[in-house]
């Protein structure tokens, strides 16, 4: 298993109960696929550097995890299918 860091930024319109499910499925997705979380930082409302779908907001996190290359595209399309992720972006770190 690689170590991995992922940043993810969700609609800024969510409730904070819908904040926590949504990262509840991010670490929830992680653990299905064989993977380990290290370590959860919640980043709070920040400013994009662009507008994405007309927004200029989004709530991040910051997670590190362990996980099987293989299973990074699969946690990616799973990911990408979320309409309250904006964007994301899964890095293996060094």
């Amino acid at each position: 298993m690689n170590n991995y860091e992922g940043i993810f930024i969700a609609r800024p319109t969510l409730t904070d109960e819908a904040n926590q499910k949504l990262l509840t499925l991010i670490e929830g997705e992680i653990s299905k696929n064989g993977g380990k979380i290290e370590n959860v930082e919640k980043w709070g409302k920040k400013s994009l550097a662009y507008p994405i779908s007309k927004g200029k907001e989004g709530f991040y996190y910051k997670i590190d995890f362990k996980i099987a290359p293989e299973k990074v595209s699969d946690l990616k399309n799973t990911y990408k299918l979320s309409e309250d992720i904006l964007r994301l972006i899964i890095v293996k770190k060094g």
